[in-house]
């Protein structure tokens, strides 16, 4: 049988900047975006309770933290997406992406001040989002890790993710004062293509014979393994 061809090269993760939804638009920081950011999200402490980063302090953090983003799209490590109200131009939610073929880790984070919250319209651009990350080339699966006691676990379930267990320890807590806390593992995943052929095991290799009076060890073959003698 032949052996199996090797795989093509794994093409980069390589999503669009500007994702477009009814309500909102997805797209990626800007300097400007650095004072809500820090009002409406990163820097409310109610959004950052159970999150395993520091709130923010102030609105030079915030730039910097833009900065940070602006860096992963570049890099192609990190690719942050920021929601904006088309009506009112309030940022609401953001999303956050780490991807690490064939697996993306997934961070998500929402305002909770009144005049900035838009929690159906950022589910519908959540969705979006997942829906095609999980349908390109090269990715099987799509994961997050919740605080037992944040609000983020309920929201995994309302898009499709599966429970998969608890990680013990997993990562701080700065905002409650924990070093250390345990994370749901939450995961969206498709199953990949079978291989097209099997791996033909390698044959096996007779031991060289000793010439007549040389001392030596012996071995035999049982079922393909070496079995040295007791």
């Amino acid at each position: 049988m032949e052996p199996v061809k090797p795989l093509d090269p794994i093409e980069p993760f390589n999503p669009p900047r500007i994702i477009e939804t009814e309500r909102l638009w997805l797209r990626p920081f800007v300097e400007s975006d650095a004072e809500q950011l820090y009002y409406a999200l990163l820097g409310d402490p109610e959004v950052m309770e159970w999150l395993p980063r520091r709130t923010l302090e102030s609105v030079d953090e915030a730039i910097l933290y833009i900065r940070e983003c602006d860096a992963g799209w570049k890099n192609k490590t990190m690719f942050t997406w920021v929601f904006e109200d088309k009506q009112t131009g309030h940022l609401c939610s953001m999303l956050e992406l780490r991807p690490a073929l064939p697996r993306i880790e997934l961070g998500v984070a929402s305002a909770q001040r009144l005049a900035w919250r838009r929690r159906r319209a950022s589910l519908e651009a959540f969705r979006k989002v997942l829906n095609w990350t999980i349908a390109q080339p090269n990715v099987y699966r799509v994961y997050a890790c919740c605080a037992p006691h944040g609000k983020s676990a309920p929201t995994m379930e309302k898009l499709g993710f599966k429970y998969e267990g608890r990680l013990v320890n997993w990562e701080p807590r700065p905002n409650r004062g924990l070093v250390a806390d345990d994370a749901l593992l939450y995961a969206l995943t498709r199953t990949p293509p079978a291989a097209a052929e099997t791996i033909a095991a390698p044959a096996a290799v007779a031991a060289p014979v000793p010439a007549a009076g040389e001392p030596h060890e012996t071995s035999t073959q049982e079922e393909g393994r070496d079995v040295l003698p007791a």
